[in-house]
């Protein structure tokens, strides 16, 4: 089973995401608060894509070959709120790409 770990960590002038996958870090720093993140997997392409769902921007992207389900999972560290809206229209930077 492959693993594809995200972790947020808020700064004061900035936001740090870190992706961990296969035991690779990906760091991505963005100056503002993302209010929703957007998460596209296309099966077929083996793309997995997570974004900024408001301004249509790439924060993280990758490939794997899926060969069986892919079973998405969800948690937060600590007391909060995780709101998932399934259904959202594909964004216009993914139709041309």
């Amino acid at each position: 089973m492959r693993r594809l770990t995200v972790f947020w960590f808020p700064f004061s002038h900035s936001f740090l995401y870190r992706f961990l996958h296969t035991g690779v870090m990906s760091d991505v720093h963005v100056t503002e608060h993302l209010a929703k993140i957007g998460i596209l997997l296309d099966y077929n392409s083996g793309r997995l894509l997570f974004f900024n769902a408001e301004r249509g921007l790439v924060l993280f992207a990758m490939r794997h070959k899926f060969t069986g389900a892919a079973h998405p999972a969800f948690a937060l560290e600590k007391a909060g709120v995780l709101t998932l809206c399934t259904g959202m229209e594909l964004p216009e930077f993914v139709k041309h790409s």
